[in-house]
Parts: C-alpha cells; sequence; structure tokens
C-alpha cells in the first residue's frame, strides 16, 4: 500500500496532520469522507523515499508479554465501568516502553476526536497484530468489549505458552553450538599456528589429521578478510533473499521438512490458525474474513498461502473442512473436528479442542526433540573435542617416541 500524508479538519474542528495506507489516493478520500472527516490537502510520499527508509529504518517492536500485560489492565478498567478515554489516560502513565507509549497518545487522540477505538489502534500499522484491532472492532459491534479481550488475552496466553515451551527445548542446543564455535575458532586462530611452529623446529612428520587443521589455520589466518566478507555478504544475501516474498516462501516450505523439527514448527502454525480461527469466529467476526485473518497470523509464509487459497474457496461456497482438508496441511483430527463443528453448530468449541490436542502433541514433540538432542550434541562435543586433542597430542607422541629411539 502507498503511504499517504494528509491534512485534515476532524468533526471537533480541530485540525490535524496525520499518514495514512491505502491502496489509491481516491480510496483515502472516500474512507476519509466515510469518518466525517474533511481532507484539506492529501500528498503522497515518494516510493524511493519509502523503500530508503523502510531500509535504514529501525523497526520498533512491542514484546507479546507487556502487551498482555497492558490488556489485562484494560480489560480490569473497562469492566469496572470506566469509559475508554479513561482508561487510556490511566494505562498511558503507567507505561515505561516509549514507543508503546507514544502509540497509545495517538490512539487516545483518534478516539477523543471521534474514530473507533479499532480503527485507531489499526492506523499504528505493524506495532499491534491486526488481529487485535479486528477483535476490538467485534466487541465494539457487540458491546462486549471486556469480554472480546478477555477471549483475547487468554489467545495470547495460550501462544506465549507454546513459545516459552519451543525456547526451552532450543537453549541447550545453541549453547552446545556456540561454545563448539569459540573452541574451534581458537584452536583455528592461535593454538594450531602456535602449535605448527613448534613442531616444524622439530622437523616431525605431522599426521593427516594434523596436516589439514594445520593447512585450514594457515589458510584462515591468510585470507581472515575475505572470509569475513565472505560470511557477512552471505548472511546479508539470506536476510535479503528471506525478505523477498519467493525467498520467504521457500525458506518456510523448506523449514516444514526438517526431520523433527519441522513436524514441531507445522504443529505450531497449525496451532495458531486454529486457536486464532476460534478465538474470532467466537467473537462474531463472519467465517470468511476470520479465515483471511487467521491464514496471515500462521507465521509461515507457505502454510499462509495455502490458507488464503481456502478462504477464497469458502468465499465461493465450498464448507471450511473441505477446503482445509485439501491443502494437505491441517491433520487428520483436525479437520474431522472442524467437520463435526460445522454440522453441529459447535465450530468454536471443536477449534478449541483441536488447538488443546495440538498442543498436547507439540508438548510431547518438544520432549523428545530435548531427550534425542541431548545425547547427540554430547557426542558431537565429543567428537570434536577427540578430534582436536588427536590432532595436537599423536604428533607430539611421535616426536617424544622418536627422540626416545634415537637416545637408545
Amino acid at each position: 500500500m502507498a503511504q499517504f500524508v494528509c491534512r485534515m479538519a476532524m468533526p471537533t474542528g480541530e485540525i490535524v496532520e496525520r499518514m495514512f495506507a491505502a491502496e489509491s489516493e481516491a480510496a483515502l478520500r472516500r474512507e476519509l469522507e466515510e469518518k466525517d472527516f474533511l481532507l484539506l490537502n492529501v500528498r503522497r510520499r515518494s516510493p524511493a523515499l519509502e523503500t530508503i527508509v523502510g531500509i535504514i529504518r529501525f523497526r520498533p517492536r512491542l514484546s507479546s508479554r507487556e502487551f498482555l500485560f497492558f490488556n489485562q489492565e484494560f480489560a480490569a478498567l473497562l469492566k469496572a465501568g470506566l469509559p475508554i478515554l479513561t482508561s487510556l489516560d490511566i494505562l498511558i502513565d503507567r507505561r515505561k516502553n516509549a514507543t508503546f507509549k507514544r502509540a497509545l497518545v495517538d490512539v487516545r487522540e483518534r478516539v477523543k476526536s471521534g474514530e473507533a477505538l479499532s480503527d485507531a489502534f489499526a492506523a499504528q500499522g505493524d506495532l499491534f497484530p491486526r488481529l487485535y484491532s479486528s477483535s476490538l472492532a467485534s466487541g465494539e459491534r457487540s458491546g462486549e468489549l471486556p469480554t472480546v479481550l478477555k477471549r483475547y488475552i487468554h489467545y495470547t496466553r495460550n501462544l506465549l505458552a507454546i513459545q516459552r515451551k519451543v525456547v526451552s527445548a532450543m537453549i541447550y542446543p545453541a549453547i552446545v553450538l556456540i561454545m563448539s564455535a569459540i573452541v574451534l575458532s581458537l584452536m583455528v586462530f592461535y593454538i594450531i599456528p602456535k602449535f605448527n611452529s613448534f613442531l616444524t623446529e622439530f622437523g616431525a612428520e605431522l599426521p593427516l589429521i594434523t596436516k589439514f587443521l594445520v593447512a585450514v589455520a594457515v589458510t584462515s589466518q591468510a585470507h581472515w578478510k575475505v572470509i569475513l566478507v565472505a560470511v557477512v555478504g552471505g548472511v546479508a544475501f539470506f536476510i535479503w533473499w528471506k525478505g523477498t516474498e519467493t525467498g520467504r516462501l521457500a525458506f518456510d516450505r523448506y523449514k516444514m521438512r526438517i526431520p523433527v523439527v519441522g513436524g514441531i514448527l507445522h504443529d505450531y502454525a497449525q496451532n495458531r490458525f486454529t486457536r486464532t480461527l476460534g478465538t474470532l469466529v467466537s467473537g462474531g467476526i463472519p467465517l470468511v474474513t476470520s479465515l483471511d485473518l487467521s491464514a496471515r497470523a500462521v507465521g509461515n509464509a507457505y502454510y499462509e498461502l495455502q490458507l488464503l487459497g481456502s478462504a477464497a474457496k469458502v468465499r465461493e461456497g465450498q464448507t471450511l473442512w473441505e477446503s482445509i482438508e485439501k491443502t494437505g496441511l491441517v491433520s487428520d483430527i483436525t479437520v474431522e473436528m472442524i467437520k463435526v463443528g460445522e454440522s453441529t453448530g459447535a465450530l468454536v468449541e471443536m477449534l478449541d479442542n483441536s488447538s488443546e490436542f495440538t498442543e498436547e502433541e507439540i508438548d510431547y514433540q518438544l520432549t523428545k526433540l530435548v531427550t534425542l538432542i541431548e545425547p547427540l550434541m554430547l557426542v558431537f562435543l565429543a567428537v570434536v573435542v577427540a578430534g582436536m586433542l588427536l590432532a595436537i597430542y599423536l604428533p607430539l607422541l611421535q616426536v617424544v617416541g622418536g627422540q626416545g629411539t634415537t637416545g637408545v
């Protein structure tokens, strides 16, 4: 979408200047007119400038945990009967995150000028999830905003619990790999070159494994700048490629094919989809809209693309379970639960049951992964250390043995 800077008069008579994202200037004018805003001036930001700014700009992030705490407080204040503006004033004063605080101030000003709460949060761009603003919109339509917030809080807690389990399972392998990289770097750039000079003085014949490590060390020291540039360039290219639509699609598809780990990532994406869909449908959002938003919330481009195709088929009149089954990405038991839910009118309950079952499966797979990976990491580390020791001590033993034979 293009970015437009608009100078306009609010319904209260206040003149403000704000930036909006829209497909075209005409679409933006229609949208603002529907909200009773008088557009005085509009200019489109340069596409080239947008690209450059998008590359060099640091994108602020808001932690899910901090946003969860905010919504818990917000829901409590609304449930106690406080108006939205009063609740926002109280919550803004308690925020320590400067980015979050600025966004909430803008939300408050937009609501104060007559804008809907959901639209005010949606106007903050990528800082807040699209799912959140859609949930708020359903709460505003039904008049049950505290209930919708409570449902969103429950949804966020479930996702955070799964994320914590995944991160905990990855900590041990990450530490072992980092330590291995540090040991290898010390050996290659410091220990082996000194050891090579020591053996050269004795004129010892080096074993094959020692020759290999010495060759690697000498080459690395002589061309470390080239290696550094190649590594940095490779990482930069990978990040750029993964940022493209084609690269992200290919990488996300490949991730789900990795043995053991791919299954966990697949289940995690499915869990996010069913959790999100259940939350949106229970909030009164139409099924097609909920399906579209849920597909974009899975965090996997390949999974998202297939599910968006399902949303198009449902829009054409196909049942939800049939459209999802044809993607081949959703487990059979989940498809059966959705089928039963559609036929009995208990879709939300079936989606929740499916999510709980998938969470149990993820927990089991993570436990199995940790059980499998711990001995593999120990074996890997043992092989690295043993190889290094063998490369160092084998020529030393040969030198000592040679000197002992000469002495006799």
